[in-house]
């Protein structure tokens, strides 16, 4: 496991700027040491990531996955593009009022400017007392029309590449011989709550009954089966379906999602689309035909 850096010239610092995350010999060493089958966790920035993995392949892994850090404490570092037109045209923007950080937001440069205040053990932010950030309105017509526009999201997540070591032979055989290629999923379950884990094969008849009464060949576990994302334990992420639920969570479209407005179609099946699909390349190559006949026919 590393984070290396990301790449992204941070504050014009030279070792984030260094070129390691990218640089394709590092992985190959990481490559060589490990056993087969052991894996591989990078951390990366959200913007270089695409680099880094291409780097990791090209060094011989295979990616396996990509695990999803959620936290709540990023801060946006966007650059206000209303003050920045102000700036520009050498208009003095009037103070309109002034705000006070608390917790640990951090204000930005394009948010306002910075206050005074300390960065925490935790890499949080505590604002001194008596600091305050200015409110400021556009001063020119054009800075009015770009109030509120900004050039960056708040970063809130930052990916993790999971690649393994390739391998000879089946999984069964290389967990025996090296210990590794495998993932302990029962000793990274989530939650304490126990859960009938049903057997591997499937019921061969509806008369065999349900799971909970397939003498015993299930489990019982506790937890969830652990996924792709994690968080950072923070009380914004971890108030279940509250305030911040809308900031990291998205379902999928459930079907009547999918179907609204589509109240007037009739309901195709498999069969319907293979159908007309067939009939719509019979129509293509009938019409390739006369367009080839017209070609042979003409002087």
């Amino acid at each position: 496991m590393t984070d290396p850096p990301y790449e992204l010239g941070f504050m014009s610092k030279a070792w984030d700027a260094s070129g390691i995350a990218y640089d394709i010999e590092v992985w190959k060493q990481a490559l060589r040491v490990l056993k087969p089958g052991g894996h591989l966790l990078a951390f990366s920035g959200s913007r270089t990531y695409h680099r880094m993995v291409c780097a990791i392949e090209d060094a011989g892994f295979e990616i396996r996955d990509q695990i999803m850090w959620l936290y709540g404490s990023g801060f946006p570092k966007s650059h206000d593009v209303s003050k920045a037109i102000d700036r520009e045209a050498g208009a003095e923007r009037q103070v309109i009022g002034s705000w006070k950080p608390t917790g640990t937001a951090r204000p930005s440069k394009g948010g306002g400017g910075h206050s005074a205040g300390r960065t925490t053990a935790d890499g949080g932010y505590t604002p001194d007392e008596e600091a305050r950030i200015s409110i400021t309105a556009p001063a020119t017509p054009e800075a009015e029309r770009w109030s509120g526009w900004g050039t960056a999201l708040k970063p809130a997540h930052e990916p993790i590449v999971v690649a393994r070591k390739p391998f000879k032979g089946t999984v069964a055989q290389n967990v025996l011989a090296h210990g590794t290629g495998a993932l302990n999923i029962d000793g990274c379950r989530v939650g304490t709550e126990e859960r009938f884990n049903p057997p591997t094969h499937k019921l061969a008849t509806p008369s065999m009954g349900s799971f909970e009464n397939c003498n015993g060949t299930g489990t019982i576990v506790s937890g969830r089966w652990p996924a792709n994302v994690i968080h950072d334990g923070s009380d914004e992420v971890t108030s279940g379906l509250g305030e911040a639920a809308r900031f990291f969570y998205c379902a999928k479209a459930s079907k009547s999602d999918r179907e609204e407005g589509l109240d007037g179609f009739r309901v195709a099946s498999p069969g319907d689309a293979r159908r007309e699909a067939q009939v719509s390349i019979a129509h293509a190559l009938e019409l390739a035909g006369l367009q080839a006949g017209r070609t042979t026919i003409r002087p």
